[in-house]
Parts: C-alpha cells; sequence; structure tokens
C-alpha cells in the first residue's frame, strides 16, 4: 500500500514539474528579454557611476595640483621674485591674483587679468557650486585652467616691484579671493582617459548584451527547429502507417465500385460517382502524403523557367498573366515533375485566395541578385490569415473547406531541396504574394 502511495506521487511530482515547466517555457523569451534589460539598465547605471567617480576624482586632482601650486608661488616670493617665477615656470602656471569681492586686482603676476570676470563666479554659484571650495574653468583651445576661490586664509605678502596692480602695497591683509592659471593637459588627458573608458566600456557591455540575445535566438530557434523535426519525424512514422491502411481499403473500395457499376440499374450509378468522387479525393491525398515523405529531391535536370511556367498557367481554366519584363528565359536545375506541382499548387492557391470575384492572379518572374531568378505568383485575394502566418508551411494545416493543408508543405520541402526558397507575404494593396527564389545556371 505504502509502494502504491510512494509512486503516486512521484508521478503527482512528475506532473507538477511538467506543469511548471510549460509555464516557464510559455514565457521564457520575455522573461530572457525582460532579464536581458535589467542586466543592461545595471550595467549602464555602473558604468555612469564609475565615469561620474574618475570625474570627480579628476576635478580633485585639478584644484590639488592648483592649490599647491598657489602655495608653492606663494612660498618662494617670501624669497625672492626671481625663485617665484622659476616657480610658476617649474609648476606649468601662467598667472597668479589677489582680488577685492568686487574682481579688482590687488596685487597680479605674470598674465593675471587687472579685473577678476566675476561673471563666471555667479554663473558658478547659480550652478549650485560652492566658491569657497574652488570653481574652474577650463580653456580648451590654449589646454589651461582658470581657477579661483575665496580666500579663507590671512595672507601676509612682501612683494616689492614684483606685482603690478590697482595700488602698489608692501603689505596685503585678508586678500578676498585668490586667482591661479595653470597648464591643464594632465587634466584634460584625464578627462579623456576617463570618457575613453565609459564609451568602450558601453560598447563591450552592449556588445555582451547583443552576443547574449544573439546566441539566445539562435538557440532558440534551433530548439524550435529540432522540435519541428521531431514532429515531422513523429508525423512521418504515424503517416506512413496510416496511408498504407488506407489505401488498401480504398484499393478494395475502387474495385467493389467498378462492379456495382456493372450490376446495379442505370438509375444508381449516379449515386455510385458521389462514391467515386470521394475515393479519389482520398487516393490523391494519400499519394501527396507519400510524395511528401519521399526524398524531396527527385531527378534535377535543367528546366527553361519562363516557358515551363507559361505552360503551367495555361492549365487553368481562369486567367493567369506571366509576364518577364527584364527576363526573357532563365534556366533552373530541378525535378521537372517537383517543379511542376509546386507552380501549380502555388498558382492554385492563388485563384483560390477568394471567392466570388476575380482575383487577378499574375505571375512575374525577373532575374535576382547573385545568380538568382525569382518567381512571385501575386493575387488579389483576401490575404494571409494574420493570426496563423505561422501555421501556413505547417503539415496538413489549411484554411479552406475541402482542403488538404500538406500542398504548400511539399513545395517548400521540395524548393528547399534545391537550394532554393519559398515564402510567402502580404501583397500591398491587397492579396498575397508566393516569392520563389531559385538558382540560375548558364550564367
Amino acid at each position: 500500500m505504502k509502494r502504491l502511495r510512494d509512486i503516486a506521487l512521484i508521478k503527482e511530482t512528475k506532473k507538477n514539474i511538467k506543469r511548471k515547466w510549460r509555464f516557464i517555457e510559455g514565457r521564457e523569451r520575455p522573461l530572457v528579454y525582460i532579464g536581458l534589460a535589467i542586466a543592461t539598465v545595471l550595467a549602464m547605471f555602473l558604468i555612469i557611476v564609475i565615469y561620474e567617480g574618475m570625474m570627480e576624482r579628476c576635478r580633485l586632482q585639478m584644484k590639488f595640483d592648483s592649490e599647491k601650486s598657489f602655495n608653492s608661488v606663494y612660498l618662494a616670493l617670501t624669497d625672492s621674485p626671481s625663485k617665484a617665477r622659476a616657480t610658476m615656470d617649474d609648476e606649468g602656471v601662467s598667472a597668479v591674483g589677489i582680488y577685492s569681492t568686487s574682481g579688482m586686482a590687488y596685487q597680479v603676476l605674470g598674465e593675471a587679468p587687472l579685473v577678476l570676470p566675476m561673471s563666471r563666479l555667479a554663473q558658478s554659484r547659480q550652478k549650485g557650486e560652492d566658491s569657497t571650495l574652488g570653481i574652474y574653468s577650463t580653456i580648451e583651445d590654449s589646454k589651461q585652467i582658470e581657477y579661483f576661490r575665496l580666500s579663507r586664509l590671512n595672507v601676509i605678502l612682501d612683494t616689492g616691484s614684483l606685482f603690478a596692480g590697482k595700488a602698489q602695497v608692501s603689505n596685503y591683509d585678508f586678500p578676498e579671493i585668490i586667482y591661479i592659471k595653470f597648464d591643464g593637459s594632465q587634466y584634460f588627458a584625464n578627462v579623456r582617459r576617463a570618457r575613453m573608458v565609459a564609451l568602450l566600456s558601453t560598447i563591450v557591455v552592449l556588445s555582451l548584451i547583443l552576443l547574449i540575445l544573439s546566441i539566445y535566438n539562435n538557440n532558440r530557434k534551433y530548439r524550435m527547429q529540432l522540435q519541428k523535426n521531431e514532429s515531422l519525424a513523429k508525423l512521418g512514422s504515424a503517416a506512413r502507417t496510416l496511408t498504407h491502411e488506407i489505401k488498401n481499403p480504398l484499393s478494395a473500395m475502387t474495385i467493389q465500385s467498378a462492379l456495382l457499376k456493372k450490376l446495379l440499374p442505370e438509375q444508381y450509378i449516379q449515386d455510385l460517382g458521389v462514391m467515386d468522387h470521394e475515393i479519389e479525393r482520398l487516393t490523391s491525398l494519400t499519394n501527396r502524403v507519400s510524395e511528401f515523405l519521399k526524398n524531396p529531391t527527385g531527378n534535377p535536370q535543367d528546366i527553361e523557367i519562363v516557358s515551363f511556367i507559361t505552360d503551367i498557367a495555361k492549365l487553368f481554366a481562369s486567367p493567369v498573366v506571366v509576364y518577364n519584363p527584364t527576363l526573357p528565359s532563365a534556366v533552373v536545375r530541378f525535378d521537372s515533375d517537383r517543379a511542376r506541382s509546386v507552380f501549380e499548387n502555388l498558382i492554385k492557391n492563388a485563384t483560390e485566395s477568394c471567392q466570388g470575384r476575380d482575383p487577378h492572379v499574375s505571375v512575374e518572374i525577373k532575374e535576382g541578385r547573385h545568380k538568382s531568378v525569382i518567381i512571385k505568383v501575386k493575387d488579389r485575394g483576401d490575404g494571409l490569415p494574420k493570426q496563423d502566418k505561422d501555421k501556413l508551411f505547417d503539415p496538413f494545416f489549411t484554411t479552406k473547406i475541402h482542403g488538404s493543408g500538406i500542398g504548400l508543405s511539399i513545395s517548400k520541402q521540395f524548393v528547399e531541396a534545391q537550394g532554393g526558397t519559398l515564402k510567402l507575404y502580404d501583397r500591398e494593396g491587397g492579396g498575397t504574394v508566393a516569392e520563389v527564389v531559385l538558382s540560375r545556371r548558364g550564367l
């Protein structure tokens, strides 16, 4: 009894696992896309944080260098003006100045302006920058940096004749604004390096995401193709058995129908015609299924496709226009019987694409790229069913009342066996286009 309960529990667990797996599998694609989107956002956020950190480091390094250079020049001034000039050259400083809060110079050294542009300070304050911590502006052309801040120190300078400004004084107490202009090549190089790192990191992240997405899509496509192949293999095995089992009764029914026609009175012959029609339809279906399961390549030979399709078009009761404006003739490699089956089926589908009106079927043959020929069977019918476009080439899928759903599957298999392609798409202005692309020979 316990063993039976264990077996039942195992079966129920398997069912739950399969049910959960089907649930996950049905939502796999959106989950993967959402996961990749989240990963992309997180990666980009991390890149932005790292970039901002690198830029902040560049700014702090720049401020440190400016403060260091100012202090070095100031300390050199305590010794001699010549030492101050030498220090400015060593530090890459081109200007040093001390200004009032109105921007007027108390003392300047080098290329410092006599009137400080206070508009920069006002603009920086509007941006939220703290002038007591230092404000800088960059000059891209000369690769120089102007740096100034409100002084928080008690500075006494003995300048002699080194400084020139609004007034010559030997001692200055409590300067308001200190200003320095220095070489910013290293700063600009660091900024370029940070931007390059951010750009390369972005490219790497996006490339990695696209690679993962491509691998996933290819893997998904291969899995779907594998499932389709497995389904076709199972279908083929079942169809072989089914056609074999159907053909035998059909043969017997055909023989019995022929005997009944000889034995029964004339008034019953018409009723037998209905039975003969259905027997013929079933026989045709089993033959087409067998044809689908056989080697699709057949016996390829050279076919002049323009005249070949023109002859096929003449077999239909409704008019089929064949035009080839740029290609009077073209030779392709195809088994003639299979080629006839393909184009007869496509034209037949076009002529049956609507009811109660003329579908205006036409066949266009033109030269394609890479030594190919393109055959387009066009109509102005009802168009492709939007909800079932992915199933059009599935075996036994059909939207017709009397259709078997095997024709397009066979046609696609025959065309692909010759290295060509067959696809269906909506025609501009209404209707459908069946496009066959085959390799052209004799070029």
